[in-house]
């Protein structure tokens, strides 16, 4: 994989640029690796998106671009960006033209998204709380009851299928903490060990392997029993949908950092 032999270069001391988060982007909404061959880096905030196909060294705009991007999420070979009240879908390179612009089939400004690359379900939480849920890539929509799902979540991320077909969603809710459903979104349950859940990513290829921000970037190989502290602290994390140990970081101070152990160390 191309992100991978970048890496790799970079730990032989060559280094030709560092990488850097664009202008306007050190606080960015989401960041994401797409599953194109390339592995472009996504990013999303106020000013709309930007990615790059060399690990975070240059950055390019994608065509039909729009502000501001909010949320996005990958479904089959598809990207789902949530500009608020009207969504936009990307191909995988973005460098392609978007679709254009549509209103969301509900009503509400969608501020988080979540999705399974590996199959078409999709889910979109609005600005006063409401969960939807789609198994056809944002087609048909369905309201969740989302019973236990804190007022106002940080983030949604989903893991599996794991060994026995189960896809768990995970909300990240602040101060209270992280929560995780087993049955697309109908409940939610506390998980234990997270006293500040700010953010939360999900590694495709690995069903038990996660990342929480409290800010602290911590990570589980074993879908939330034990966690390991990286050391660095960031607003957003993104995890190589093909290789779990490759790791992007937006730190609070505004660097843009990577992993090779999955998030243990920067």
């Amino acid at each position: 994989m191309l992100a991978v032999a970048l890496l790799a270069t970079a730990a032989c001391g060559f280094d030709p640029k560092p990488r850097t988060l664009p202008a306007g982007f050190a606080h960015p909404r989401f960041m994401l690796v797409s599953d194109e061959a390339q592995g472009p880096l996504l990013i999303g905030g106020d000013y709309g998106m930007r990615y790059s196909l060399d690990g975070g060294r240059t950055w390019l705009q994608p065509t039909a671009w729009a502000k501001p991007a909010l949320a996005a999420a990958s479904y089959r070979t598809s990207i789902l960006v949530s500009r608020g009240t009207t969504s936009q879908i990307y191909g995988y390179a973005l460098r392609d033209k978007a679709e254009p612009r549509m209103p969301w089939p509900f009503a509400g400004a969608v501020t988080l998204l979540a999705g399974n690359a590996r199959r078409w379900r999709t889910w979109a939480l609005t600005k006063d709380g409401g969960l939807r849920y789609s198994n056809d890539g944002g087609v048909t929509w369905w309201s969740m009851p989302a019973v236990g799902l804190c007022p106002k979540p940080r983030a949604l991320a989903v893991s599996g299928p794991d060994r026995k077909g189960v896809e768990r969603l995970w909300a990240a809710c602040g101060r209270a903490g992280l929560i995780a459903s087993d049955d697309l979104g109908a409940s939610f349950e506390p998980v234990p060990g997270i006293a500040n859940a700010l953010g939360v990513v999900a590694a495709r290829t690995s069903p038990t392997r996660l990342i929480v921000l409290t800010p602290n970037v911590l990570v589980t190989r074993d879908a939330g029993r034990t966690w390991t502290i990286s050391g660095t602290q960031a607003t957003a994390v993104a995890i190589d949908p093909r290789n779990p140990d490759l790791v992007f970081a937006a730190t609070t101070d505004g660097r843009l950092l990577a992993s090779l152990d999955g998030g243990r160390s920067f």
